[in-house]
């Protein structure tokens, strides 16, 4: 802890934020309003099997994969936390975003780059809740060349939130999943 703190203060990093900067961020409240979907014009991938694979003591889901496969080869989409819709340029969420230019990670911890009601609500993608995302969908072809491509704003649901072991556990076939294909099939593509 003392060794922690101290590289804390080194680097001019912090754990706490300003209060204007928490209060800006609990002011959207705790779930992505549905009106807020059709206001951002946003596409809705509801029905997509998407889910995230992290590290057993990740906090925030900033990045998720979904993927099908086609008569050409596979469609894998990326889908990204999309916190543009709560950060806005200029306001203090924004200015202490720059100030820490991103989340710092260290061996039991994290000072995140936006407050925990952002980067562990709202814009972390956990299952089984709406969140905003910015998606690219990418067709390869059987040879695993990117053949095409297509970017979007989106309403995403994770189906699933995988540590890399339980993903690794599932796809060795040590462990059962209903998203065991969607596994195989990444690591076909990969």
């Amino acid at each position: 802890g003392v060794e922690l703190n101290t590289v804390i203060r080194k680097y001019g990093l912090s754990k706490e934020f300003p209060a204007d900067v928490e209060r800006e961020a609990i002011s959207f409240g705790d779930e992505v309003p549905e009106s807020a979907w059709e206001d951002a014009g946003r596409e809705l991938f509801f029905n997509t099997r998407v889910f995230t694979i992290d590290g057993a003591d990740a906090k925030d889901f900033d990045d998720a994969v979904s993927i099908e496969p086609t008569a050409q080869g596979w469609r894998l989409g990326v889908h990204i936390a999309d916190v543009s819709h709560y950060v806005k340029p200029g306001t203090a969420l924004d200015e202490e975003a720059k100030e820490r230019c991103n989340s710092t990670y260290f061996p039991g911890e994290c000072l995140p780059m936006l407050p925990p009601a952002l980067s562990e609500n709202l814009c972390s993608l956990k299952p089984d809740v709406e969140r905003f995302a910015a998606t690219v969908f990418m067709d390869f072809d059987k040879s695993g060349e990117l053949v095409n491509y297509r970017f979007c704003r989106s309403v995403i649901q994770s189906k699933k939130r995988f540590t890399y072991k339980e993903a690794l556990q599932v796809i060795e076939g040590k462990s059962k999943s209903p998203h065991k294909k969607l596994l195989l099939l990444l690591v076909e593509l990969c």
